[in-house]
């Protein structure tokens, strides 16, 4: 007779509890339709002759999928679910007390989860999706319950901008300054303003930024958080500082479920990239020191 991590194991007489049984009785059946389905069942889920923890899950729950799509959309492609599945496992224990901000670790999927921990509302996120229960040891791993499905990303925060084309002009005024290499940092959080908020300063404004490669520069940097901000993490009246060279900051306003960074309001959250997060806003951010000089208030 052993303990680990909290759970009893009796080996030879009494049977150990595997994440299959720890996740039925928590109530998460459908993840254990979609690993199933996906043909992982019998790789992740199965049970450990000696009881010794194998895997860390981070599962979601059946709202989670619900979210996503329906069984039958998420049915229909298994290759598809099954890389899905494998970002959510990670090899080995990882019980709560081994989490710490920015800690990032490889999945089965062969792609990185980053974790993030926020003190104001004690909220611990991975890739931004908030974990509400920790620590459901199981025979042959251990379960973190979290409320939204993560999707691998595609790329880093640049692949990210140059695969959308709604920041087609943020991605010409990232190259014209050369900013493109710092935006490939680690722990990146980027408010990306769309093609429209760039249109909203009207063509003499933006002729008049844009002809400043210092100001512009600046400017670009003032949308960029050097660590990594989910919306989880969030809070109404904080002060977020950010890249430019005077480390200026920019406030949130979270109100109703919605977010705005100064006066941008976010029309999209959470987009996770390789290095961190990006969010779309509606407005191009200028930091106070520049607004009387560009024309703002007059």
């Amino acid at each position: 007779m052993f303990k680990y991590l909290g759970l009893l194991c009796v080996v030879g007489s009494v049977w150990c509890g595997n994440l299959v049984e720890v996740l039925q009785t928590d109530g998460e059946s459908k993840l254990i339709k979609y690993v199933t389905a996906a043909g992982l069942a019998d790789a992740i889920l199965a049970d450990n002759l000696f009881c010794t923890g194998t895997y860390t899950i981070f599962a979601p729950t059946d709202a989670a999928f619900n979210a996503v799509g329906t069984e039958a959309e998420l049915l229909k492609d298994t290759a598809a679910l099954a890389e899905i599945l494998k970002y959510h496992v990670v090899k080995g224990v990882i019980p709560s007390t081994a989490v710490k901000n920015e800690l990032q670790l490889e999945t089965l999927a062969g792609t990185k989860i980053r974790f993030n921990t926020y003190s104001h509302n004690h909220a611990v996120t991975v890739e931004g999706s908030k974990i509400t229960k920790f620590d459901l040891s199981a025979s042959n791993g251990i379960i973190h319950v979290i409320e939204k499905v993560m999707m691998p990303p595609t790329g880093d925060i640049v692949d990210l901008v140059v695969g959308t084309s709604d920041l087609s002009t943020l991605l010409a005024q990232v190259q014209d300054v050369g900013l493109a290499s710092a935006l490939k940092g680690d722990g990146l959080t980027v408010f990306a303003p769309t093609n429209a908020a760039f249109a909203r300063l009207g063509s003499t404004l933006l002729r008049r930024i844009t002809s400043n490669k210092g100001l512009l520069k600046e400017i670009l940097e003032y949308h960029v958080v050097p660590h990594t901000e989910y919306s989880a993490g969030l809070y109404n009246r904080e002060f977020l500082r950010t890249l430019d060279r005077h480390h200026d900051t920019i406030r949130v306003h979270a109100y109703g479920g919605g977010i705005s960074i100064n006066n941008g309001k976010v029309t999209q959250a959470d987009i996770a990239a390789t290095n961190g997060v990006v969010h779309v806003i509606d407005h191009v951010l200028i930091p106070a020191r520049y607004l009387l000089f560009l024309g703002f208030g007059k």
